[in-house]
């Protein structure tokens, strides 16, 4: 493989805790009476938050007011996100012999921030993110990585955490489709995958030999 395309959240950075929390006190503000418990909030996510605030019946009318929320959330937490235990060791090993991008709905702002604050950035070649394209599970983004060095779907591996992480990378054809079972979504949910992987290190064994 060429080129290892990697989504950001529950792949790299552990990111699940805060995005659960942001979510009860959208939960909270709408009086949606959410719980604690983090498997609910492995269920209700999906990669595209517009097909999450369906699932709890938040219309474009209240977008501004959950972004708000959102945003704050992420500041409110910034120290509480960070790279897996293992990440920055497969990285650098990865790194030697393939190209490396993040492809992620999430903001880039966000992105840039904790990949500098974890001296992630030399890794990777480059990143697309929600200002780049369409979102996952669109191909899109995988596409625009895809013609930026020119390599071929069957010459590529994309891994993700989620569900719509598996229906974009097929959708756009690519050769080596993992999901990682310690990010957002669990193992049910990820069978589409070609490979399940429970650790991070189990990522650089899956490109060694």
């Amino acid at each position: 493989m060429k080129l290892i395309m990697f989504d950001y959240d529950g792949v790299l950075i552990d990111s699940l805790a805060v995005t659960s929390r942001i979510y009860k006190d959208i939960s909270d503000a709408f009086q949606l009476g959410f719980p604690e418990d983090l498997e609910f909030y492995q269920d209700l996510f999906e990669l595209d938050w517009r097909a999450t605030m369906k699932k709890i019946n938040l219309g474009e009318e209240h977008w501004s007011k959950t972004e708000e929320i959102y945003v704050e959330g992420l500041r409110k937490h910034k120290g509480r996100v960070k790279p897996y235990d293992g990440i920055p060791t497969v990285l650098e090993a990865l790194a030697e012999h393939h190209v490396l991008a993040i492809v992620t709905n999430n903001l880039r702002a966000e992105v840039d921030y904790t990949l500098g604050q974890y001296d992630l950035h030399k890794y990777f070649q480059a990143s697309f993110t929600s200002e780049d394209g369409e979102l996952k599970p669109s191909p899109d983004m995988i596409h625009k990585c895809l013609a930026r060095f020119d390599v071929k779907p069957e010459n590529a591996a994309f891994i993700g955490d989620m569900d719509g992480d598996i229906v974009s990378a097929r959708a756009a054809n690519i050769g080596k489709i993992i999901a990682v079972s310690y990010g957002y979504h669990l193992t049910p949910r990820l069978q589409d995958a070609d490979l399940i992987l429970d650790t991070p290190e189990e990522i650089l064994h899956a490109f060694s030999g």
